[in-house]
């Protein structure tokens, strides 16, 4: 197994290899599966190491980061380039809750509501790298056969409303950290493959000419420095580390690297729930429905078995104007007298639900989760402040325009509304509009900074991931997704990993 230690070797060292991947997370480490046992020379440039460190995560450390929404106050989350990720050989993976779910075939189209909204490809294009990441997890595949449950049905509230399935996988740190430890680990028991830890990639070098990446720079905190040169280079370092290193690299070009037509950093996506808690004035977000057979789809707290969320479909979001949305089930304590300031009306609630399916009704606490519109100003851009390494920080400024927050209000009241027509039960939102920004949370999930197109002036790599204007640069992981969609990125950017690797192989003289 070659796990190498970048702070023992020699001061100014070169590392080669015939492709190196900067970044040990999940997708890294699965690019890399895909060419292990084979004849192409595969290095690994991962700045933590096996276990999380205070010293390597404060290099994560940002500055005035916010989000702004009309209506709403800025919010500050100078924390969250730091939290959000973890610098560590398998990436945010050792703190990802192991939850699956492919993008929609409508997050793929160009929606004309939605400015800047199509991917190059189609979920069927993407199919097949679907059903490997799927296999790769261990996992059932998403090929549209939803597993058969009769003792969880789903939920039947119309066409503008579906249940869409999740799986969670045991690799990850958050779930079966054995099991994690042998996908981050095992990988590289084969001699075609080195693992550099603390290996921190601080500048991408350029040609001349600006046309190839000619050695990438490695630092080690409070260690020696070193230099690393391959034929190709992936860079797969995360949302918000691949628009920092690519922006930060402008000793060639001032504007950084695949930057000319300053998209770099832009389009900053990410996921935030919506949910509202339960005090002594106001009731929480909630929904009151038909308890039994109908809701063990949605109430899976041992995620096992069939598991959906409530989703919106396409042509609700098109007759709405809004994004994907969806509505997570949690299981609550039953309705009874005085619950809250409106315990009668609780009850009056739950009872019509019972009168209207004919069975016991169930009180389930509920969050939304509502797309984020690609937005340019959105971004990553870079502070004045610099690391312990030299690199200069990182300035988040999270926006969301007035079309994403009328999107929201505009779905939830209609599923309120669908689901009352369709007798199933109601649902409690009481969330104002200018509240939405305080009461969200935060995923950890980043996308769209060096987004997807064919065409050079509107994205930063092209449908195979290859930087715009550079031959031998290319960027995994979801900095490259156009849009966000709803689902957890995870099996996404690693379907994108495999069919990268297919790509690649032909060109690194290795069989598909």
């Amino acid at each position: 197994m070659a796990f190498i230690d970048a702070r023992t070797l020699p001061a100014d060292s070169r590392i080669e290899a015939d492709l190196i991947i900067i970044g040990g997370g999940m997708a890294g480490i699965t690019i890399a599966r895909q060419f292990a046992g084979g004849t192409v020379k595969v290095a690994i440039l991962e700045g933590g190491g096996r276990d999380l460190n205070d010293a390597a995560q404060d290099l994560y450390d940002g500055a005035g980061a916010t989000v702004h929404a009309p209506d709403n106050a800025d919010r500050p989350l100078d924390d969250y380039p730091r939290n959000s990720r973890a610098r560590v050989l398998g990436g945010s993976g050792m703190v990802w809750g192991g939850k699956c779910r492919p993008l929609d075939a409508a997050d793929f189209a160009k929606r004309d509501w939605i400015p800047h909204s199509g991917w190059p490809m189609s979920r069927q294009d993407l199919q097949p790298f679907y059903d490997r990441a799927c296999d790769l997890l261990e996992i059932p595949r998403f090929d549209g056969t939803d597993a058969k449950d009769p003792d969880r049905p789903m939920l039947e509230i119309g066409a503008d409303f579906i249940a869409a399935p999740v799986v969670f996988t045991k690799y990850s740190g958050g779930v079966d950290e054995a099991a994690f430890e042998r996908f981050r680990t095992a990988f590289a028991d084969v001699p075609n493959i080195a693992v550099y830890l603390h290996a921190n990639v601080t500048r991408i070098g350029l040609s001349k000419a600006g046309d190839r990446v000619e050695q990438v720079d490695i630092a080690c905190l409070d260690g020696p420095r070193h230099t690393a040169r391959a034929g190709r280079y992936i860079l797969a370092a995360g949302g918000i580390e691949n628009a920092r290193l690519l922006l930060a690299s402008n000793d060639v070009r001032p504007e950084g690297v695949g930057n000319r037509h300053d998209l770099v950093g832009r389009f900053f996506q990410g996921h935030v729930t919506y949910s509202v808690d339960e005090t002594a004035q106001v009731e929480g977000s909630a929904l009151y429905l038909t308890a039994g057979k109908p809701m063990g789809r949605y109430l899976n707290p041992d995620r096992r078995g069939a598991h959906s969320v409530i989703a919106s479909a396409l042509p609700g979001q098109q007759r709405l104007a809004a994004g994907n949305f969806t509505v997570t089930l949690y299981p609550s304590a039953p309705p009874g007298p005085k619950v809250g300031a409106r315990g009668e009306e609780t009850v009056a609630v739950g009872q019509l639900a019972q009168r209207l399916d004919g069975a016991p009704a169930v009180l389930a606490g509920c969050f939304l989760m509502a797309e984020h519109f690609p937005n340019p100003d959105s971004r990553i851009t870079l502070a004045p402040e610099r690391d312990a390494l030299g690199m200069p920080r990182v300035k988040l400024d999270w926006t969301y325009s007035a079309a994403d927050l009328d999107g929201l209000e505009r779905t939830a009241a209609h599923f309120g509304d669908t689901l009352g027509a369709a007798a199933k039960g109601r649902f409690c939102w009481p969330a104002e509009r200018e509240e939405l920004i305080a009461l969200s949370s935060a995923s950890r999930h980043h996308m769209g900074t060096t987004r997807m197109h064919a065409d050079p002036r509107q994205g930063v790599v092209d449908p195979d991931g290859r930087v715009h204007g550079l031959d031998n640069l290319h960027i995994a992981g979801s900095s490259v997704f156009p849009t966000s969609g709803i689902a957890n990125p995870t099996l996404t950017l690693l379907a994108l990993a495999v069919r990268m690797s297919d790509h690649l192989k032909p060109q690194l003289g290795a069989a598909r």
